[in-house]
């Protein structure tokens, strides 16, 4: 019998950090490994053997409203779903485990990380947000806080919606949980840390947690799915685009700190009869108070979908003031469509004069100038570009065998 991988995240094959985790299994699989996959919410069918991390709902009640939303303890509650947990992680006696997205209210993590640290299982933790280095936050850079440096005092996210906080809580707790954080989490002797950009890595190595071993792996796409449709008139027809210069936005929940009110600026910066902008993952509650000449578009698992508005779009854009990677950006590459992105974070990383353009953060008129310049430079100038970024550097069959490789070397140098 093979080794065995179990892979711990919110959902299954669904959802970006959902599908990357099953991709990763699909890859160790091939490599002989025995793969689980334990989640909590939803799930597709992937290649591992799925194991649902079950969620009374006065458990989930209890851990999402008391404990995150009023407390702002996200991560320390539910103790008898951990404990039912921990029971299953003995059973199967996994070489490895392999941790993403821990923190929607589903995992107790003193409770996780006294069974890690005790174990000795070798743990690999993808870091797709910040969450692991905070006393909360997922993201912290919209706000321009530094907090999470020096302890999370005077947290300007407690209570502000607007800034897409999830901490509204009355109790300012953050300095005693970042302080429980990182006691756990260092204690952990075979804990290793993957980021999936250079700049998250960055972040990791000067927080509190920045002892513990990182590795930077960026996420990849697949290159088989998202490439250059030319069949391309239909999805434009479908959502009323004609002939104008199609500007999109892909994100799974816009927020200011998405950049969505920085559409809006844009959409009235340029011509209605010669550009149009389509922003995909909008809800309808947002539709209906989208302004004019934006075109909305309800999130979608369909890939195809989203591989042919990708190709017909003339530039993929991120104005997002936070990023960890940049997934959109990638898989417009992928399909032949140069970027324009905002010069902070991961973003950078992504985006060169061949594949497209970087602008100052929140600086309309630059912002306006470089959609102008690739319009006027054309799509195809960038294309072949765009798709051999994708292909070299990002295909997600080459990133995610560097997993495999690092689980091996988890094993070589475990620490008993």
């Amino acid at each position: 019998m093979g080794k065995k991988l179990l892979i711990v995240n919110t959902y299954a094959n669904l959802w970006s950090t959902g599908r990357i985790a099953a991709e990763i299994g699909e890859i160790a699989v091939k490599h002989g490994w025995q793969c689980y996959f334990a989640y909590a919410s939803e799930s597709n069918p992937c290649s591992c053997e799925e194991i649902r991390i079950n969620k009374s709902v006065i458990s989930y009640i209890i851990h999402t409203y008391l404990f995150s939303r009023i407390l702002n303890l996200k991560g320390f509650g539910s103790w008898i779903e951990t404990k039912l947990f921990i029971r299953k992680i003995k059973k199967i006696a996994p070489d490895i485990i392999h941790l993403h997205n821990i923190h929607q209210n589903f995992l107790n993590l003193p409770l996780l990380f006294s069974f890690l640290k005790k174990a000795g299982i070798p743990v690999i933790w993808t870091l797709h947000d910040c969450w692991a280095v905070t006393g909360g936050c997922t993201h912290f850079v919209y706000n321009k806080c530094e907090n999470w440096k020096t302890g999370c005092y005077r947290c300007p996210r407690c209570g502000n919606s607007d800034t897409g906080g999830e901490l509204k809580g009355v109790f300012r707790t953050m300095p005693w949980v970042l302080k429980k954080k990182e006691a756990y989490i260092t204690s952990v002797p075979n804990l290793t840390f993957v980021t999936v950009s250079e700049w998250l890595s960055g972040v990791v190595r000067s927080s509190v947690v920045g002892s513990v071993p990182v590795q930077v792996i960026s996420n990849g796409v697949d290159c088989t799915r998202f490439y250059p449709h030319t069949d391309i008139q239909a999805i434009k027809q479908k959502y009323g685009c004609g002939n104008r210069f199609m500007i999109v936005g892909v994100s799974s929940h816009w927020s200011a700190s998405k950049g969505l009110y920085d559409y809006y600026r844009l959409r009235e910066l340029l011509p209605a009869d010669q550009f149009v902008v389509v922003l995909v993952g909008i809800t309808s509650e947002q539709e209906n108070n989208i302004p004019d000449g934006i075109i909305g578009v309800e999130r979608t698992e369909n890939l195809d979908e989203l591989a042919l508005i990708y190709s017909a779009a003339d530039v993929v854009t991120s104005l997002s003031y936070q990023e960890t990677f940049g997934l959109t950006i990638v898989e417009g590459f992928a399909c032949g469509t140069p970027a324009v992105v905002y010069d902070n974070t991961a973003l950078p990383e992504l985006v060169d004069s061949d594949t497209g353009l970087v602008v100052e953060t929140g600086n309309m008129e630059r912002l306006v100038e470089a959609i102008r310049q690739v319009c006027k430079t054309g799509k195809s100038f960038y294309s072949q570009a765009c798709r051999e970024v994708a292909q070299t550097r990002y295909d997600k069959f080459c990133q995610y065998e560097k997993y495999v490789e690092l689980y091996e070397q988890a094993l070589v140098s475990k620490k008993v």
